[in-house]
């Protein structure tokens, strides 16, 4: 028996990779796939610079954003900040950034063999627009980029936007539905509670439920502090509105602060980056006030609230210790890398691999 601790993404994809192998799998969360489904669906698998939040200068820009509004501070996590300012302006080998491209081209393959199979969830390969403070700046930071992005300086609403040319687009919603569904008719059975723990003596949930288990793959995203992984729930908001307005692109507005993806029925608007473990969801309002911008008129068909896990230096935490292993930290890329790090996790808990190149050493270091 193998369990797996949160059911967003990665917790959905390692669940199936494992039933896969043939094993029982029981997955704990207490509204399966409900966190991911907040996520714009955009997938960048070969640009990681809008998850570089250790690199110099990135406090200041995060200060401005708090001081427009754009951004919340609510609580800081002391092991965060400590490993946060022992990462700060560091880069890594190129055998880690390869091991990211890894990452992201295997999720990548994987939604594309799904939309073969059944596109249900309305996965598109297009360019993305990004409108930014100043596309020179932007486009100097994209050069520098590990992962090599591909893209040119294009226009969006009258406004310069990098185009960014390798992205591609995936409703969260009805991805996050597609999963659960298949899990469920894999064999994988879920229990709808919290984890308090994970200890050599098993998983103790919430009720004093505890379950003996072969291995633990923890993706439980933010909940993995409980084991010592410095981690902070960046919270943010989506938003699935009704609008006649024809869209035409998809546009990541970084002045405005709002993502906005055009579907079939449904237009989707996500913003926020906020430092805010709370249930207090009043700064989403600006999230619709920014979407104004580009569509005056819509109605709010539903809303969904995520927190992204973001490890300090913005990379995944794949690590294994004992019979657990940890599998978050996909921060602002949980959709891009979530099939990627969900494999990684599953090979290390069945011993294909001894390790990763993207452990918590990197904060003891």
């Amino acid at each position: 028996m193998f369990v797996v601790v949160g059911g967003g993404v990665t917790g959905l994809f390692s669940a199936l990779y494992l039933r896969a192998e043939g094993a029982d799998v029981l997955v704990f969360d207490p509204a399966p796939g409900a966190w991911s489904r907040a996520a714009a669906g955009v997938l960048e698998p070969t640009k990681f610079e809008i998850n570089r939040i250790n690199v110099r200068g990135y406090p200041i820009r995060y200060l401005k954003m708090w001081l427009k509004g754009k951004a919340r501070v609510t609580r800081l996590d002391w092991r965060w900040i400590l490993a946060y300012l022992k990462v700060y302006g560091r880069d890594y080998s190129p055998e880690v950034w390869s091991y990211v491209k890894e990452l992201a081209f295997f999720s990548l393959s994987t939604y594309r063999r799904m939309a073969e199979a059944k596109n249900d969830f309305e996965y598109r390969e297009e360019p993305l627009y990004e409108i930014v403070e100043d596309v020179e700046e932007e486009a100097k930071a994209l050069k520098a980029d590990p992962l090599s992005p591909r893209f040119e300086i294009g226009e969006v609403g009258g406004k310069a936007a990098i185009v960014y040319l390798d992205a591609a687009v995936i409703s969260t919603d009805l991805a996050a539905e597609r999963l659960y569904r298949e899990a469920e008719e894999a064999g994988v059975k879920f229990i709808k509670r919290r984890v308090v723990s994970v200890s050599e003596n098993g998983v103790l949930a919430e009720g004093g439920h505890t379950v003996k288990a072969d291995g633990v793959i923890v993706a439980g995203g933010w909940w993995a502090r409980e084991l010592g992984v410095p981690i902070a729930p960046m919270k943010g908001y989506g938003f699935r509105v009704k609008t006649a307005a024809r869209l035409g692109r998809t546009i990541a507005d970084f002045v405005s602060g709002v993502f906005l993806v055009p579907y079939r029925d449904w237009v989707k608007i996500t913003g926020r980056f906020d430092f805010d473990p709370t249930d207090d969801y009043t700064p989403s309002s600006a999230v619709l006030d920014a979407a104004r911008a580009w569509i005056r008129d819509f109605s709010v068909v539903d809303m969904a609230v995520g927190y992204r896990p973001c490890s300090p230096d913005g990379l995944p935490v794949i690590e294994k210790r004992g019979y657990v292993v940890i599998a978050t930290g996909g921060c602002r890329l949980g959709w891009t890398l979530g099939p990627g790090i969900a494999k990684a996790a599953v090979d290390l808990a069945l011993g294909r691999t001894p390790s990763t190149p993207l452990t918590t050493m990197r904060f003891k270091e």
